[in-house]
């Protein structure tokens, strides 16, 4: 499997998950935030460290996240 289709499946889960919190009524802001809180709880806490530390480096941000816009947000944070 390619990193792009790994990131085609995590991204296509995501996807289902927020949209079928926001057809049983939540909206999608908070569908996300439960996700976030809720994956934060079902994780270790070492690989949520982790996570934390490669979220802080732009460059693999960037990288992962390029068709995404998240150029745009980190020019917007600096």
């Amino acid at each position: 499997m390619s990193l792009e289709q790994g990131f085609n499946i995590v991204d296509n889960a995501l996807n289902l998950a927020v949209s079928d919190l926001e057809q049983r009524g939540m909206p999608k802001d908070e569908a996300y935030i439960a996700l976030l809180i809720r994956l934060r709880n079902v994780i270790s806490p070492d690989v949520v460290k982790v996570a934390d530390l490669l979220n802080d480096d732009v460059e693999l941000n960037a990288a992962i996240n390029k068709d995404s816009g998240i150029d745009e947000r980190i020019s917007a944070q600096y």
